[in-house]
């Protein structure tokens, strides 16, 4: 599986900022049906037989160029479809999260990593309700494309039954893949960026209700390629966002 994409010319700067609150929800699929939604150059990262994939919902607090001043720097709310991946470049394989669709109801994200960056944000509303341990995030973009709602909570528990043979491995698993492939504006050119933390803390969370209009549509996964796995929480984490060349 060579790497055959581009990057496109213009890299991201260097932002830095904090993840005020990341909910990962998960979901274990049927391998060859998320390698028909991978780039041709992508593989789908296979743990314990199955492929990985899910919704990122991100509360990104003060996030700007590196060393600019905090009016300079914004807070929002985000959700990134993602697939856990790896692909090959030069002989060495290299991991990391494919993201097809990014959402946010920042307007300056919009344009600005859209229109000068090549890199696509989608327009979209948030709800959110937190408190005593409660998450509680719905998310419709402005086109009508996705929608998306959970109501969990923080647990001591991880899932038994889930394609990760425990909490920690999950939580590695993740941090394993922190290079993240996204589809440019420009046909063919891919945007690729990658996170540095200084800090990695996961918390199980308890999955209440869940709806999602894109891991729900059976024209994408078919009935039993896939199901709900487990859903973690980050919160308070510092990160840098580099563009990287691999």
């Amino acid at each position: 599986m060579e790497n055959n994409f581009k990057n496109v010319s213009m890299k991201l700067p260097v932002l830095d900022g904090v993840i005020d609150r990341r909910i990962l929800i998960n979901y274990r699929i049927d391998p060859e049906v998320v390698k028909l939604l991978l780039p041709s150059h992508l593989e789908p990262l296979v743990i314990n037989g199955y492929a990985s994939g899910g919704v990122c919902l991100l509360r990104l607090k003060n996030i700007g160029l590196k060393f600019a001043p905090s009016f300079l720097r914004i807070t929002s709310e985000n959700a990134a479809h993602r697939f856990l991946i790896s692909f090959e470049k030069n002989g060495v394989v290299h991991r990391g999260v494919y993201i097809p669709r990014r959402d946010t109801d920042s307007m300056l994200n919009v344009v600005l990593a859209g229109k000068f960056f090549s890199w696509p944000h989608y327009r979209a509303v948030f709800a959110v309700g937190e408190g005593n341990g409660k998450y509680a995030v719905s998310m419709q973009s402005r086109d009508g494309y996705t929608r998306l709602e959970v109501d969990a909570r923080r647990t001591d528990h991880f899932p038994s039954n889930s394609m990760f043979d425990s909490l920690l491995h999950a939580s590695c698993s993740f941090k394993d893949c922190a290079l993240g492939v996204s589809p440019s504006t420009k046909r063919s050119e891919f945007k690729t960026i990658k996170l540095q933390t200084k800090t990695w803390n996961v918390t199980p969370l308890q999955v209440h209700d869940l709806k999602s209009s894109y891991f729900e549509d059976k024209s994408l996964f078919p009935h039993d390629t896939i199901q709900f796995d487990n859903a973690l929480l980050m919160e308070g984490v510092s990160r840098e966002w580099l563009s990287d060349d691999v």
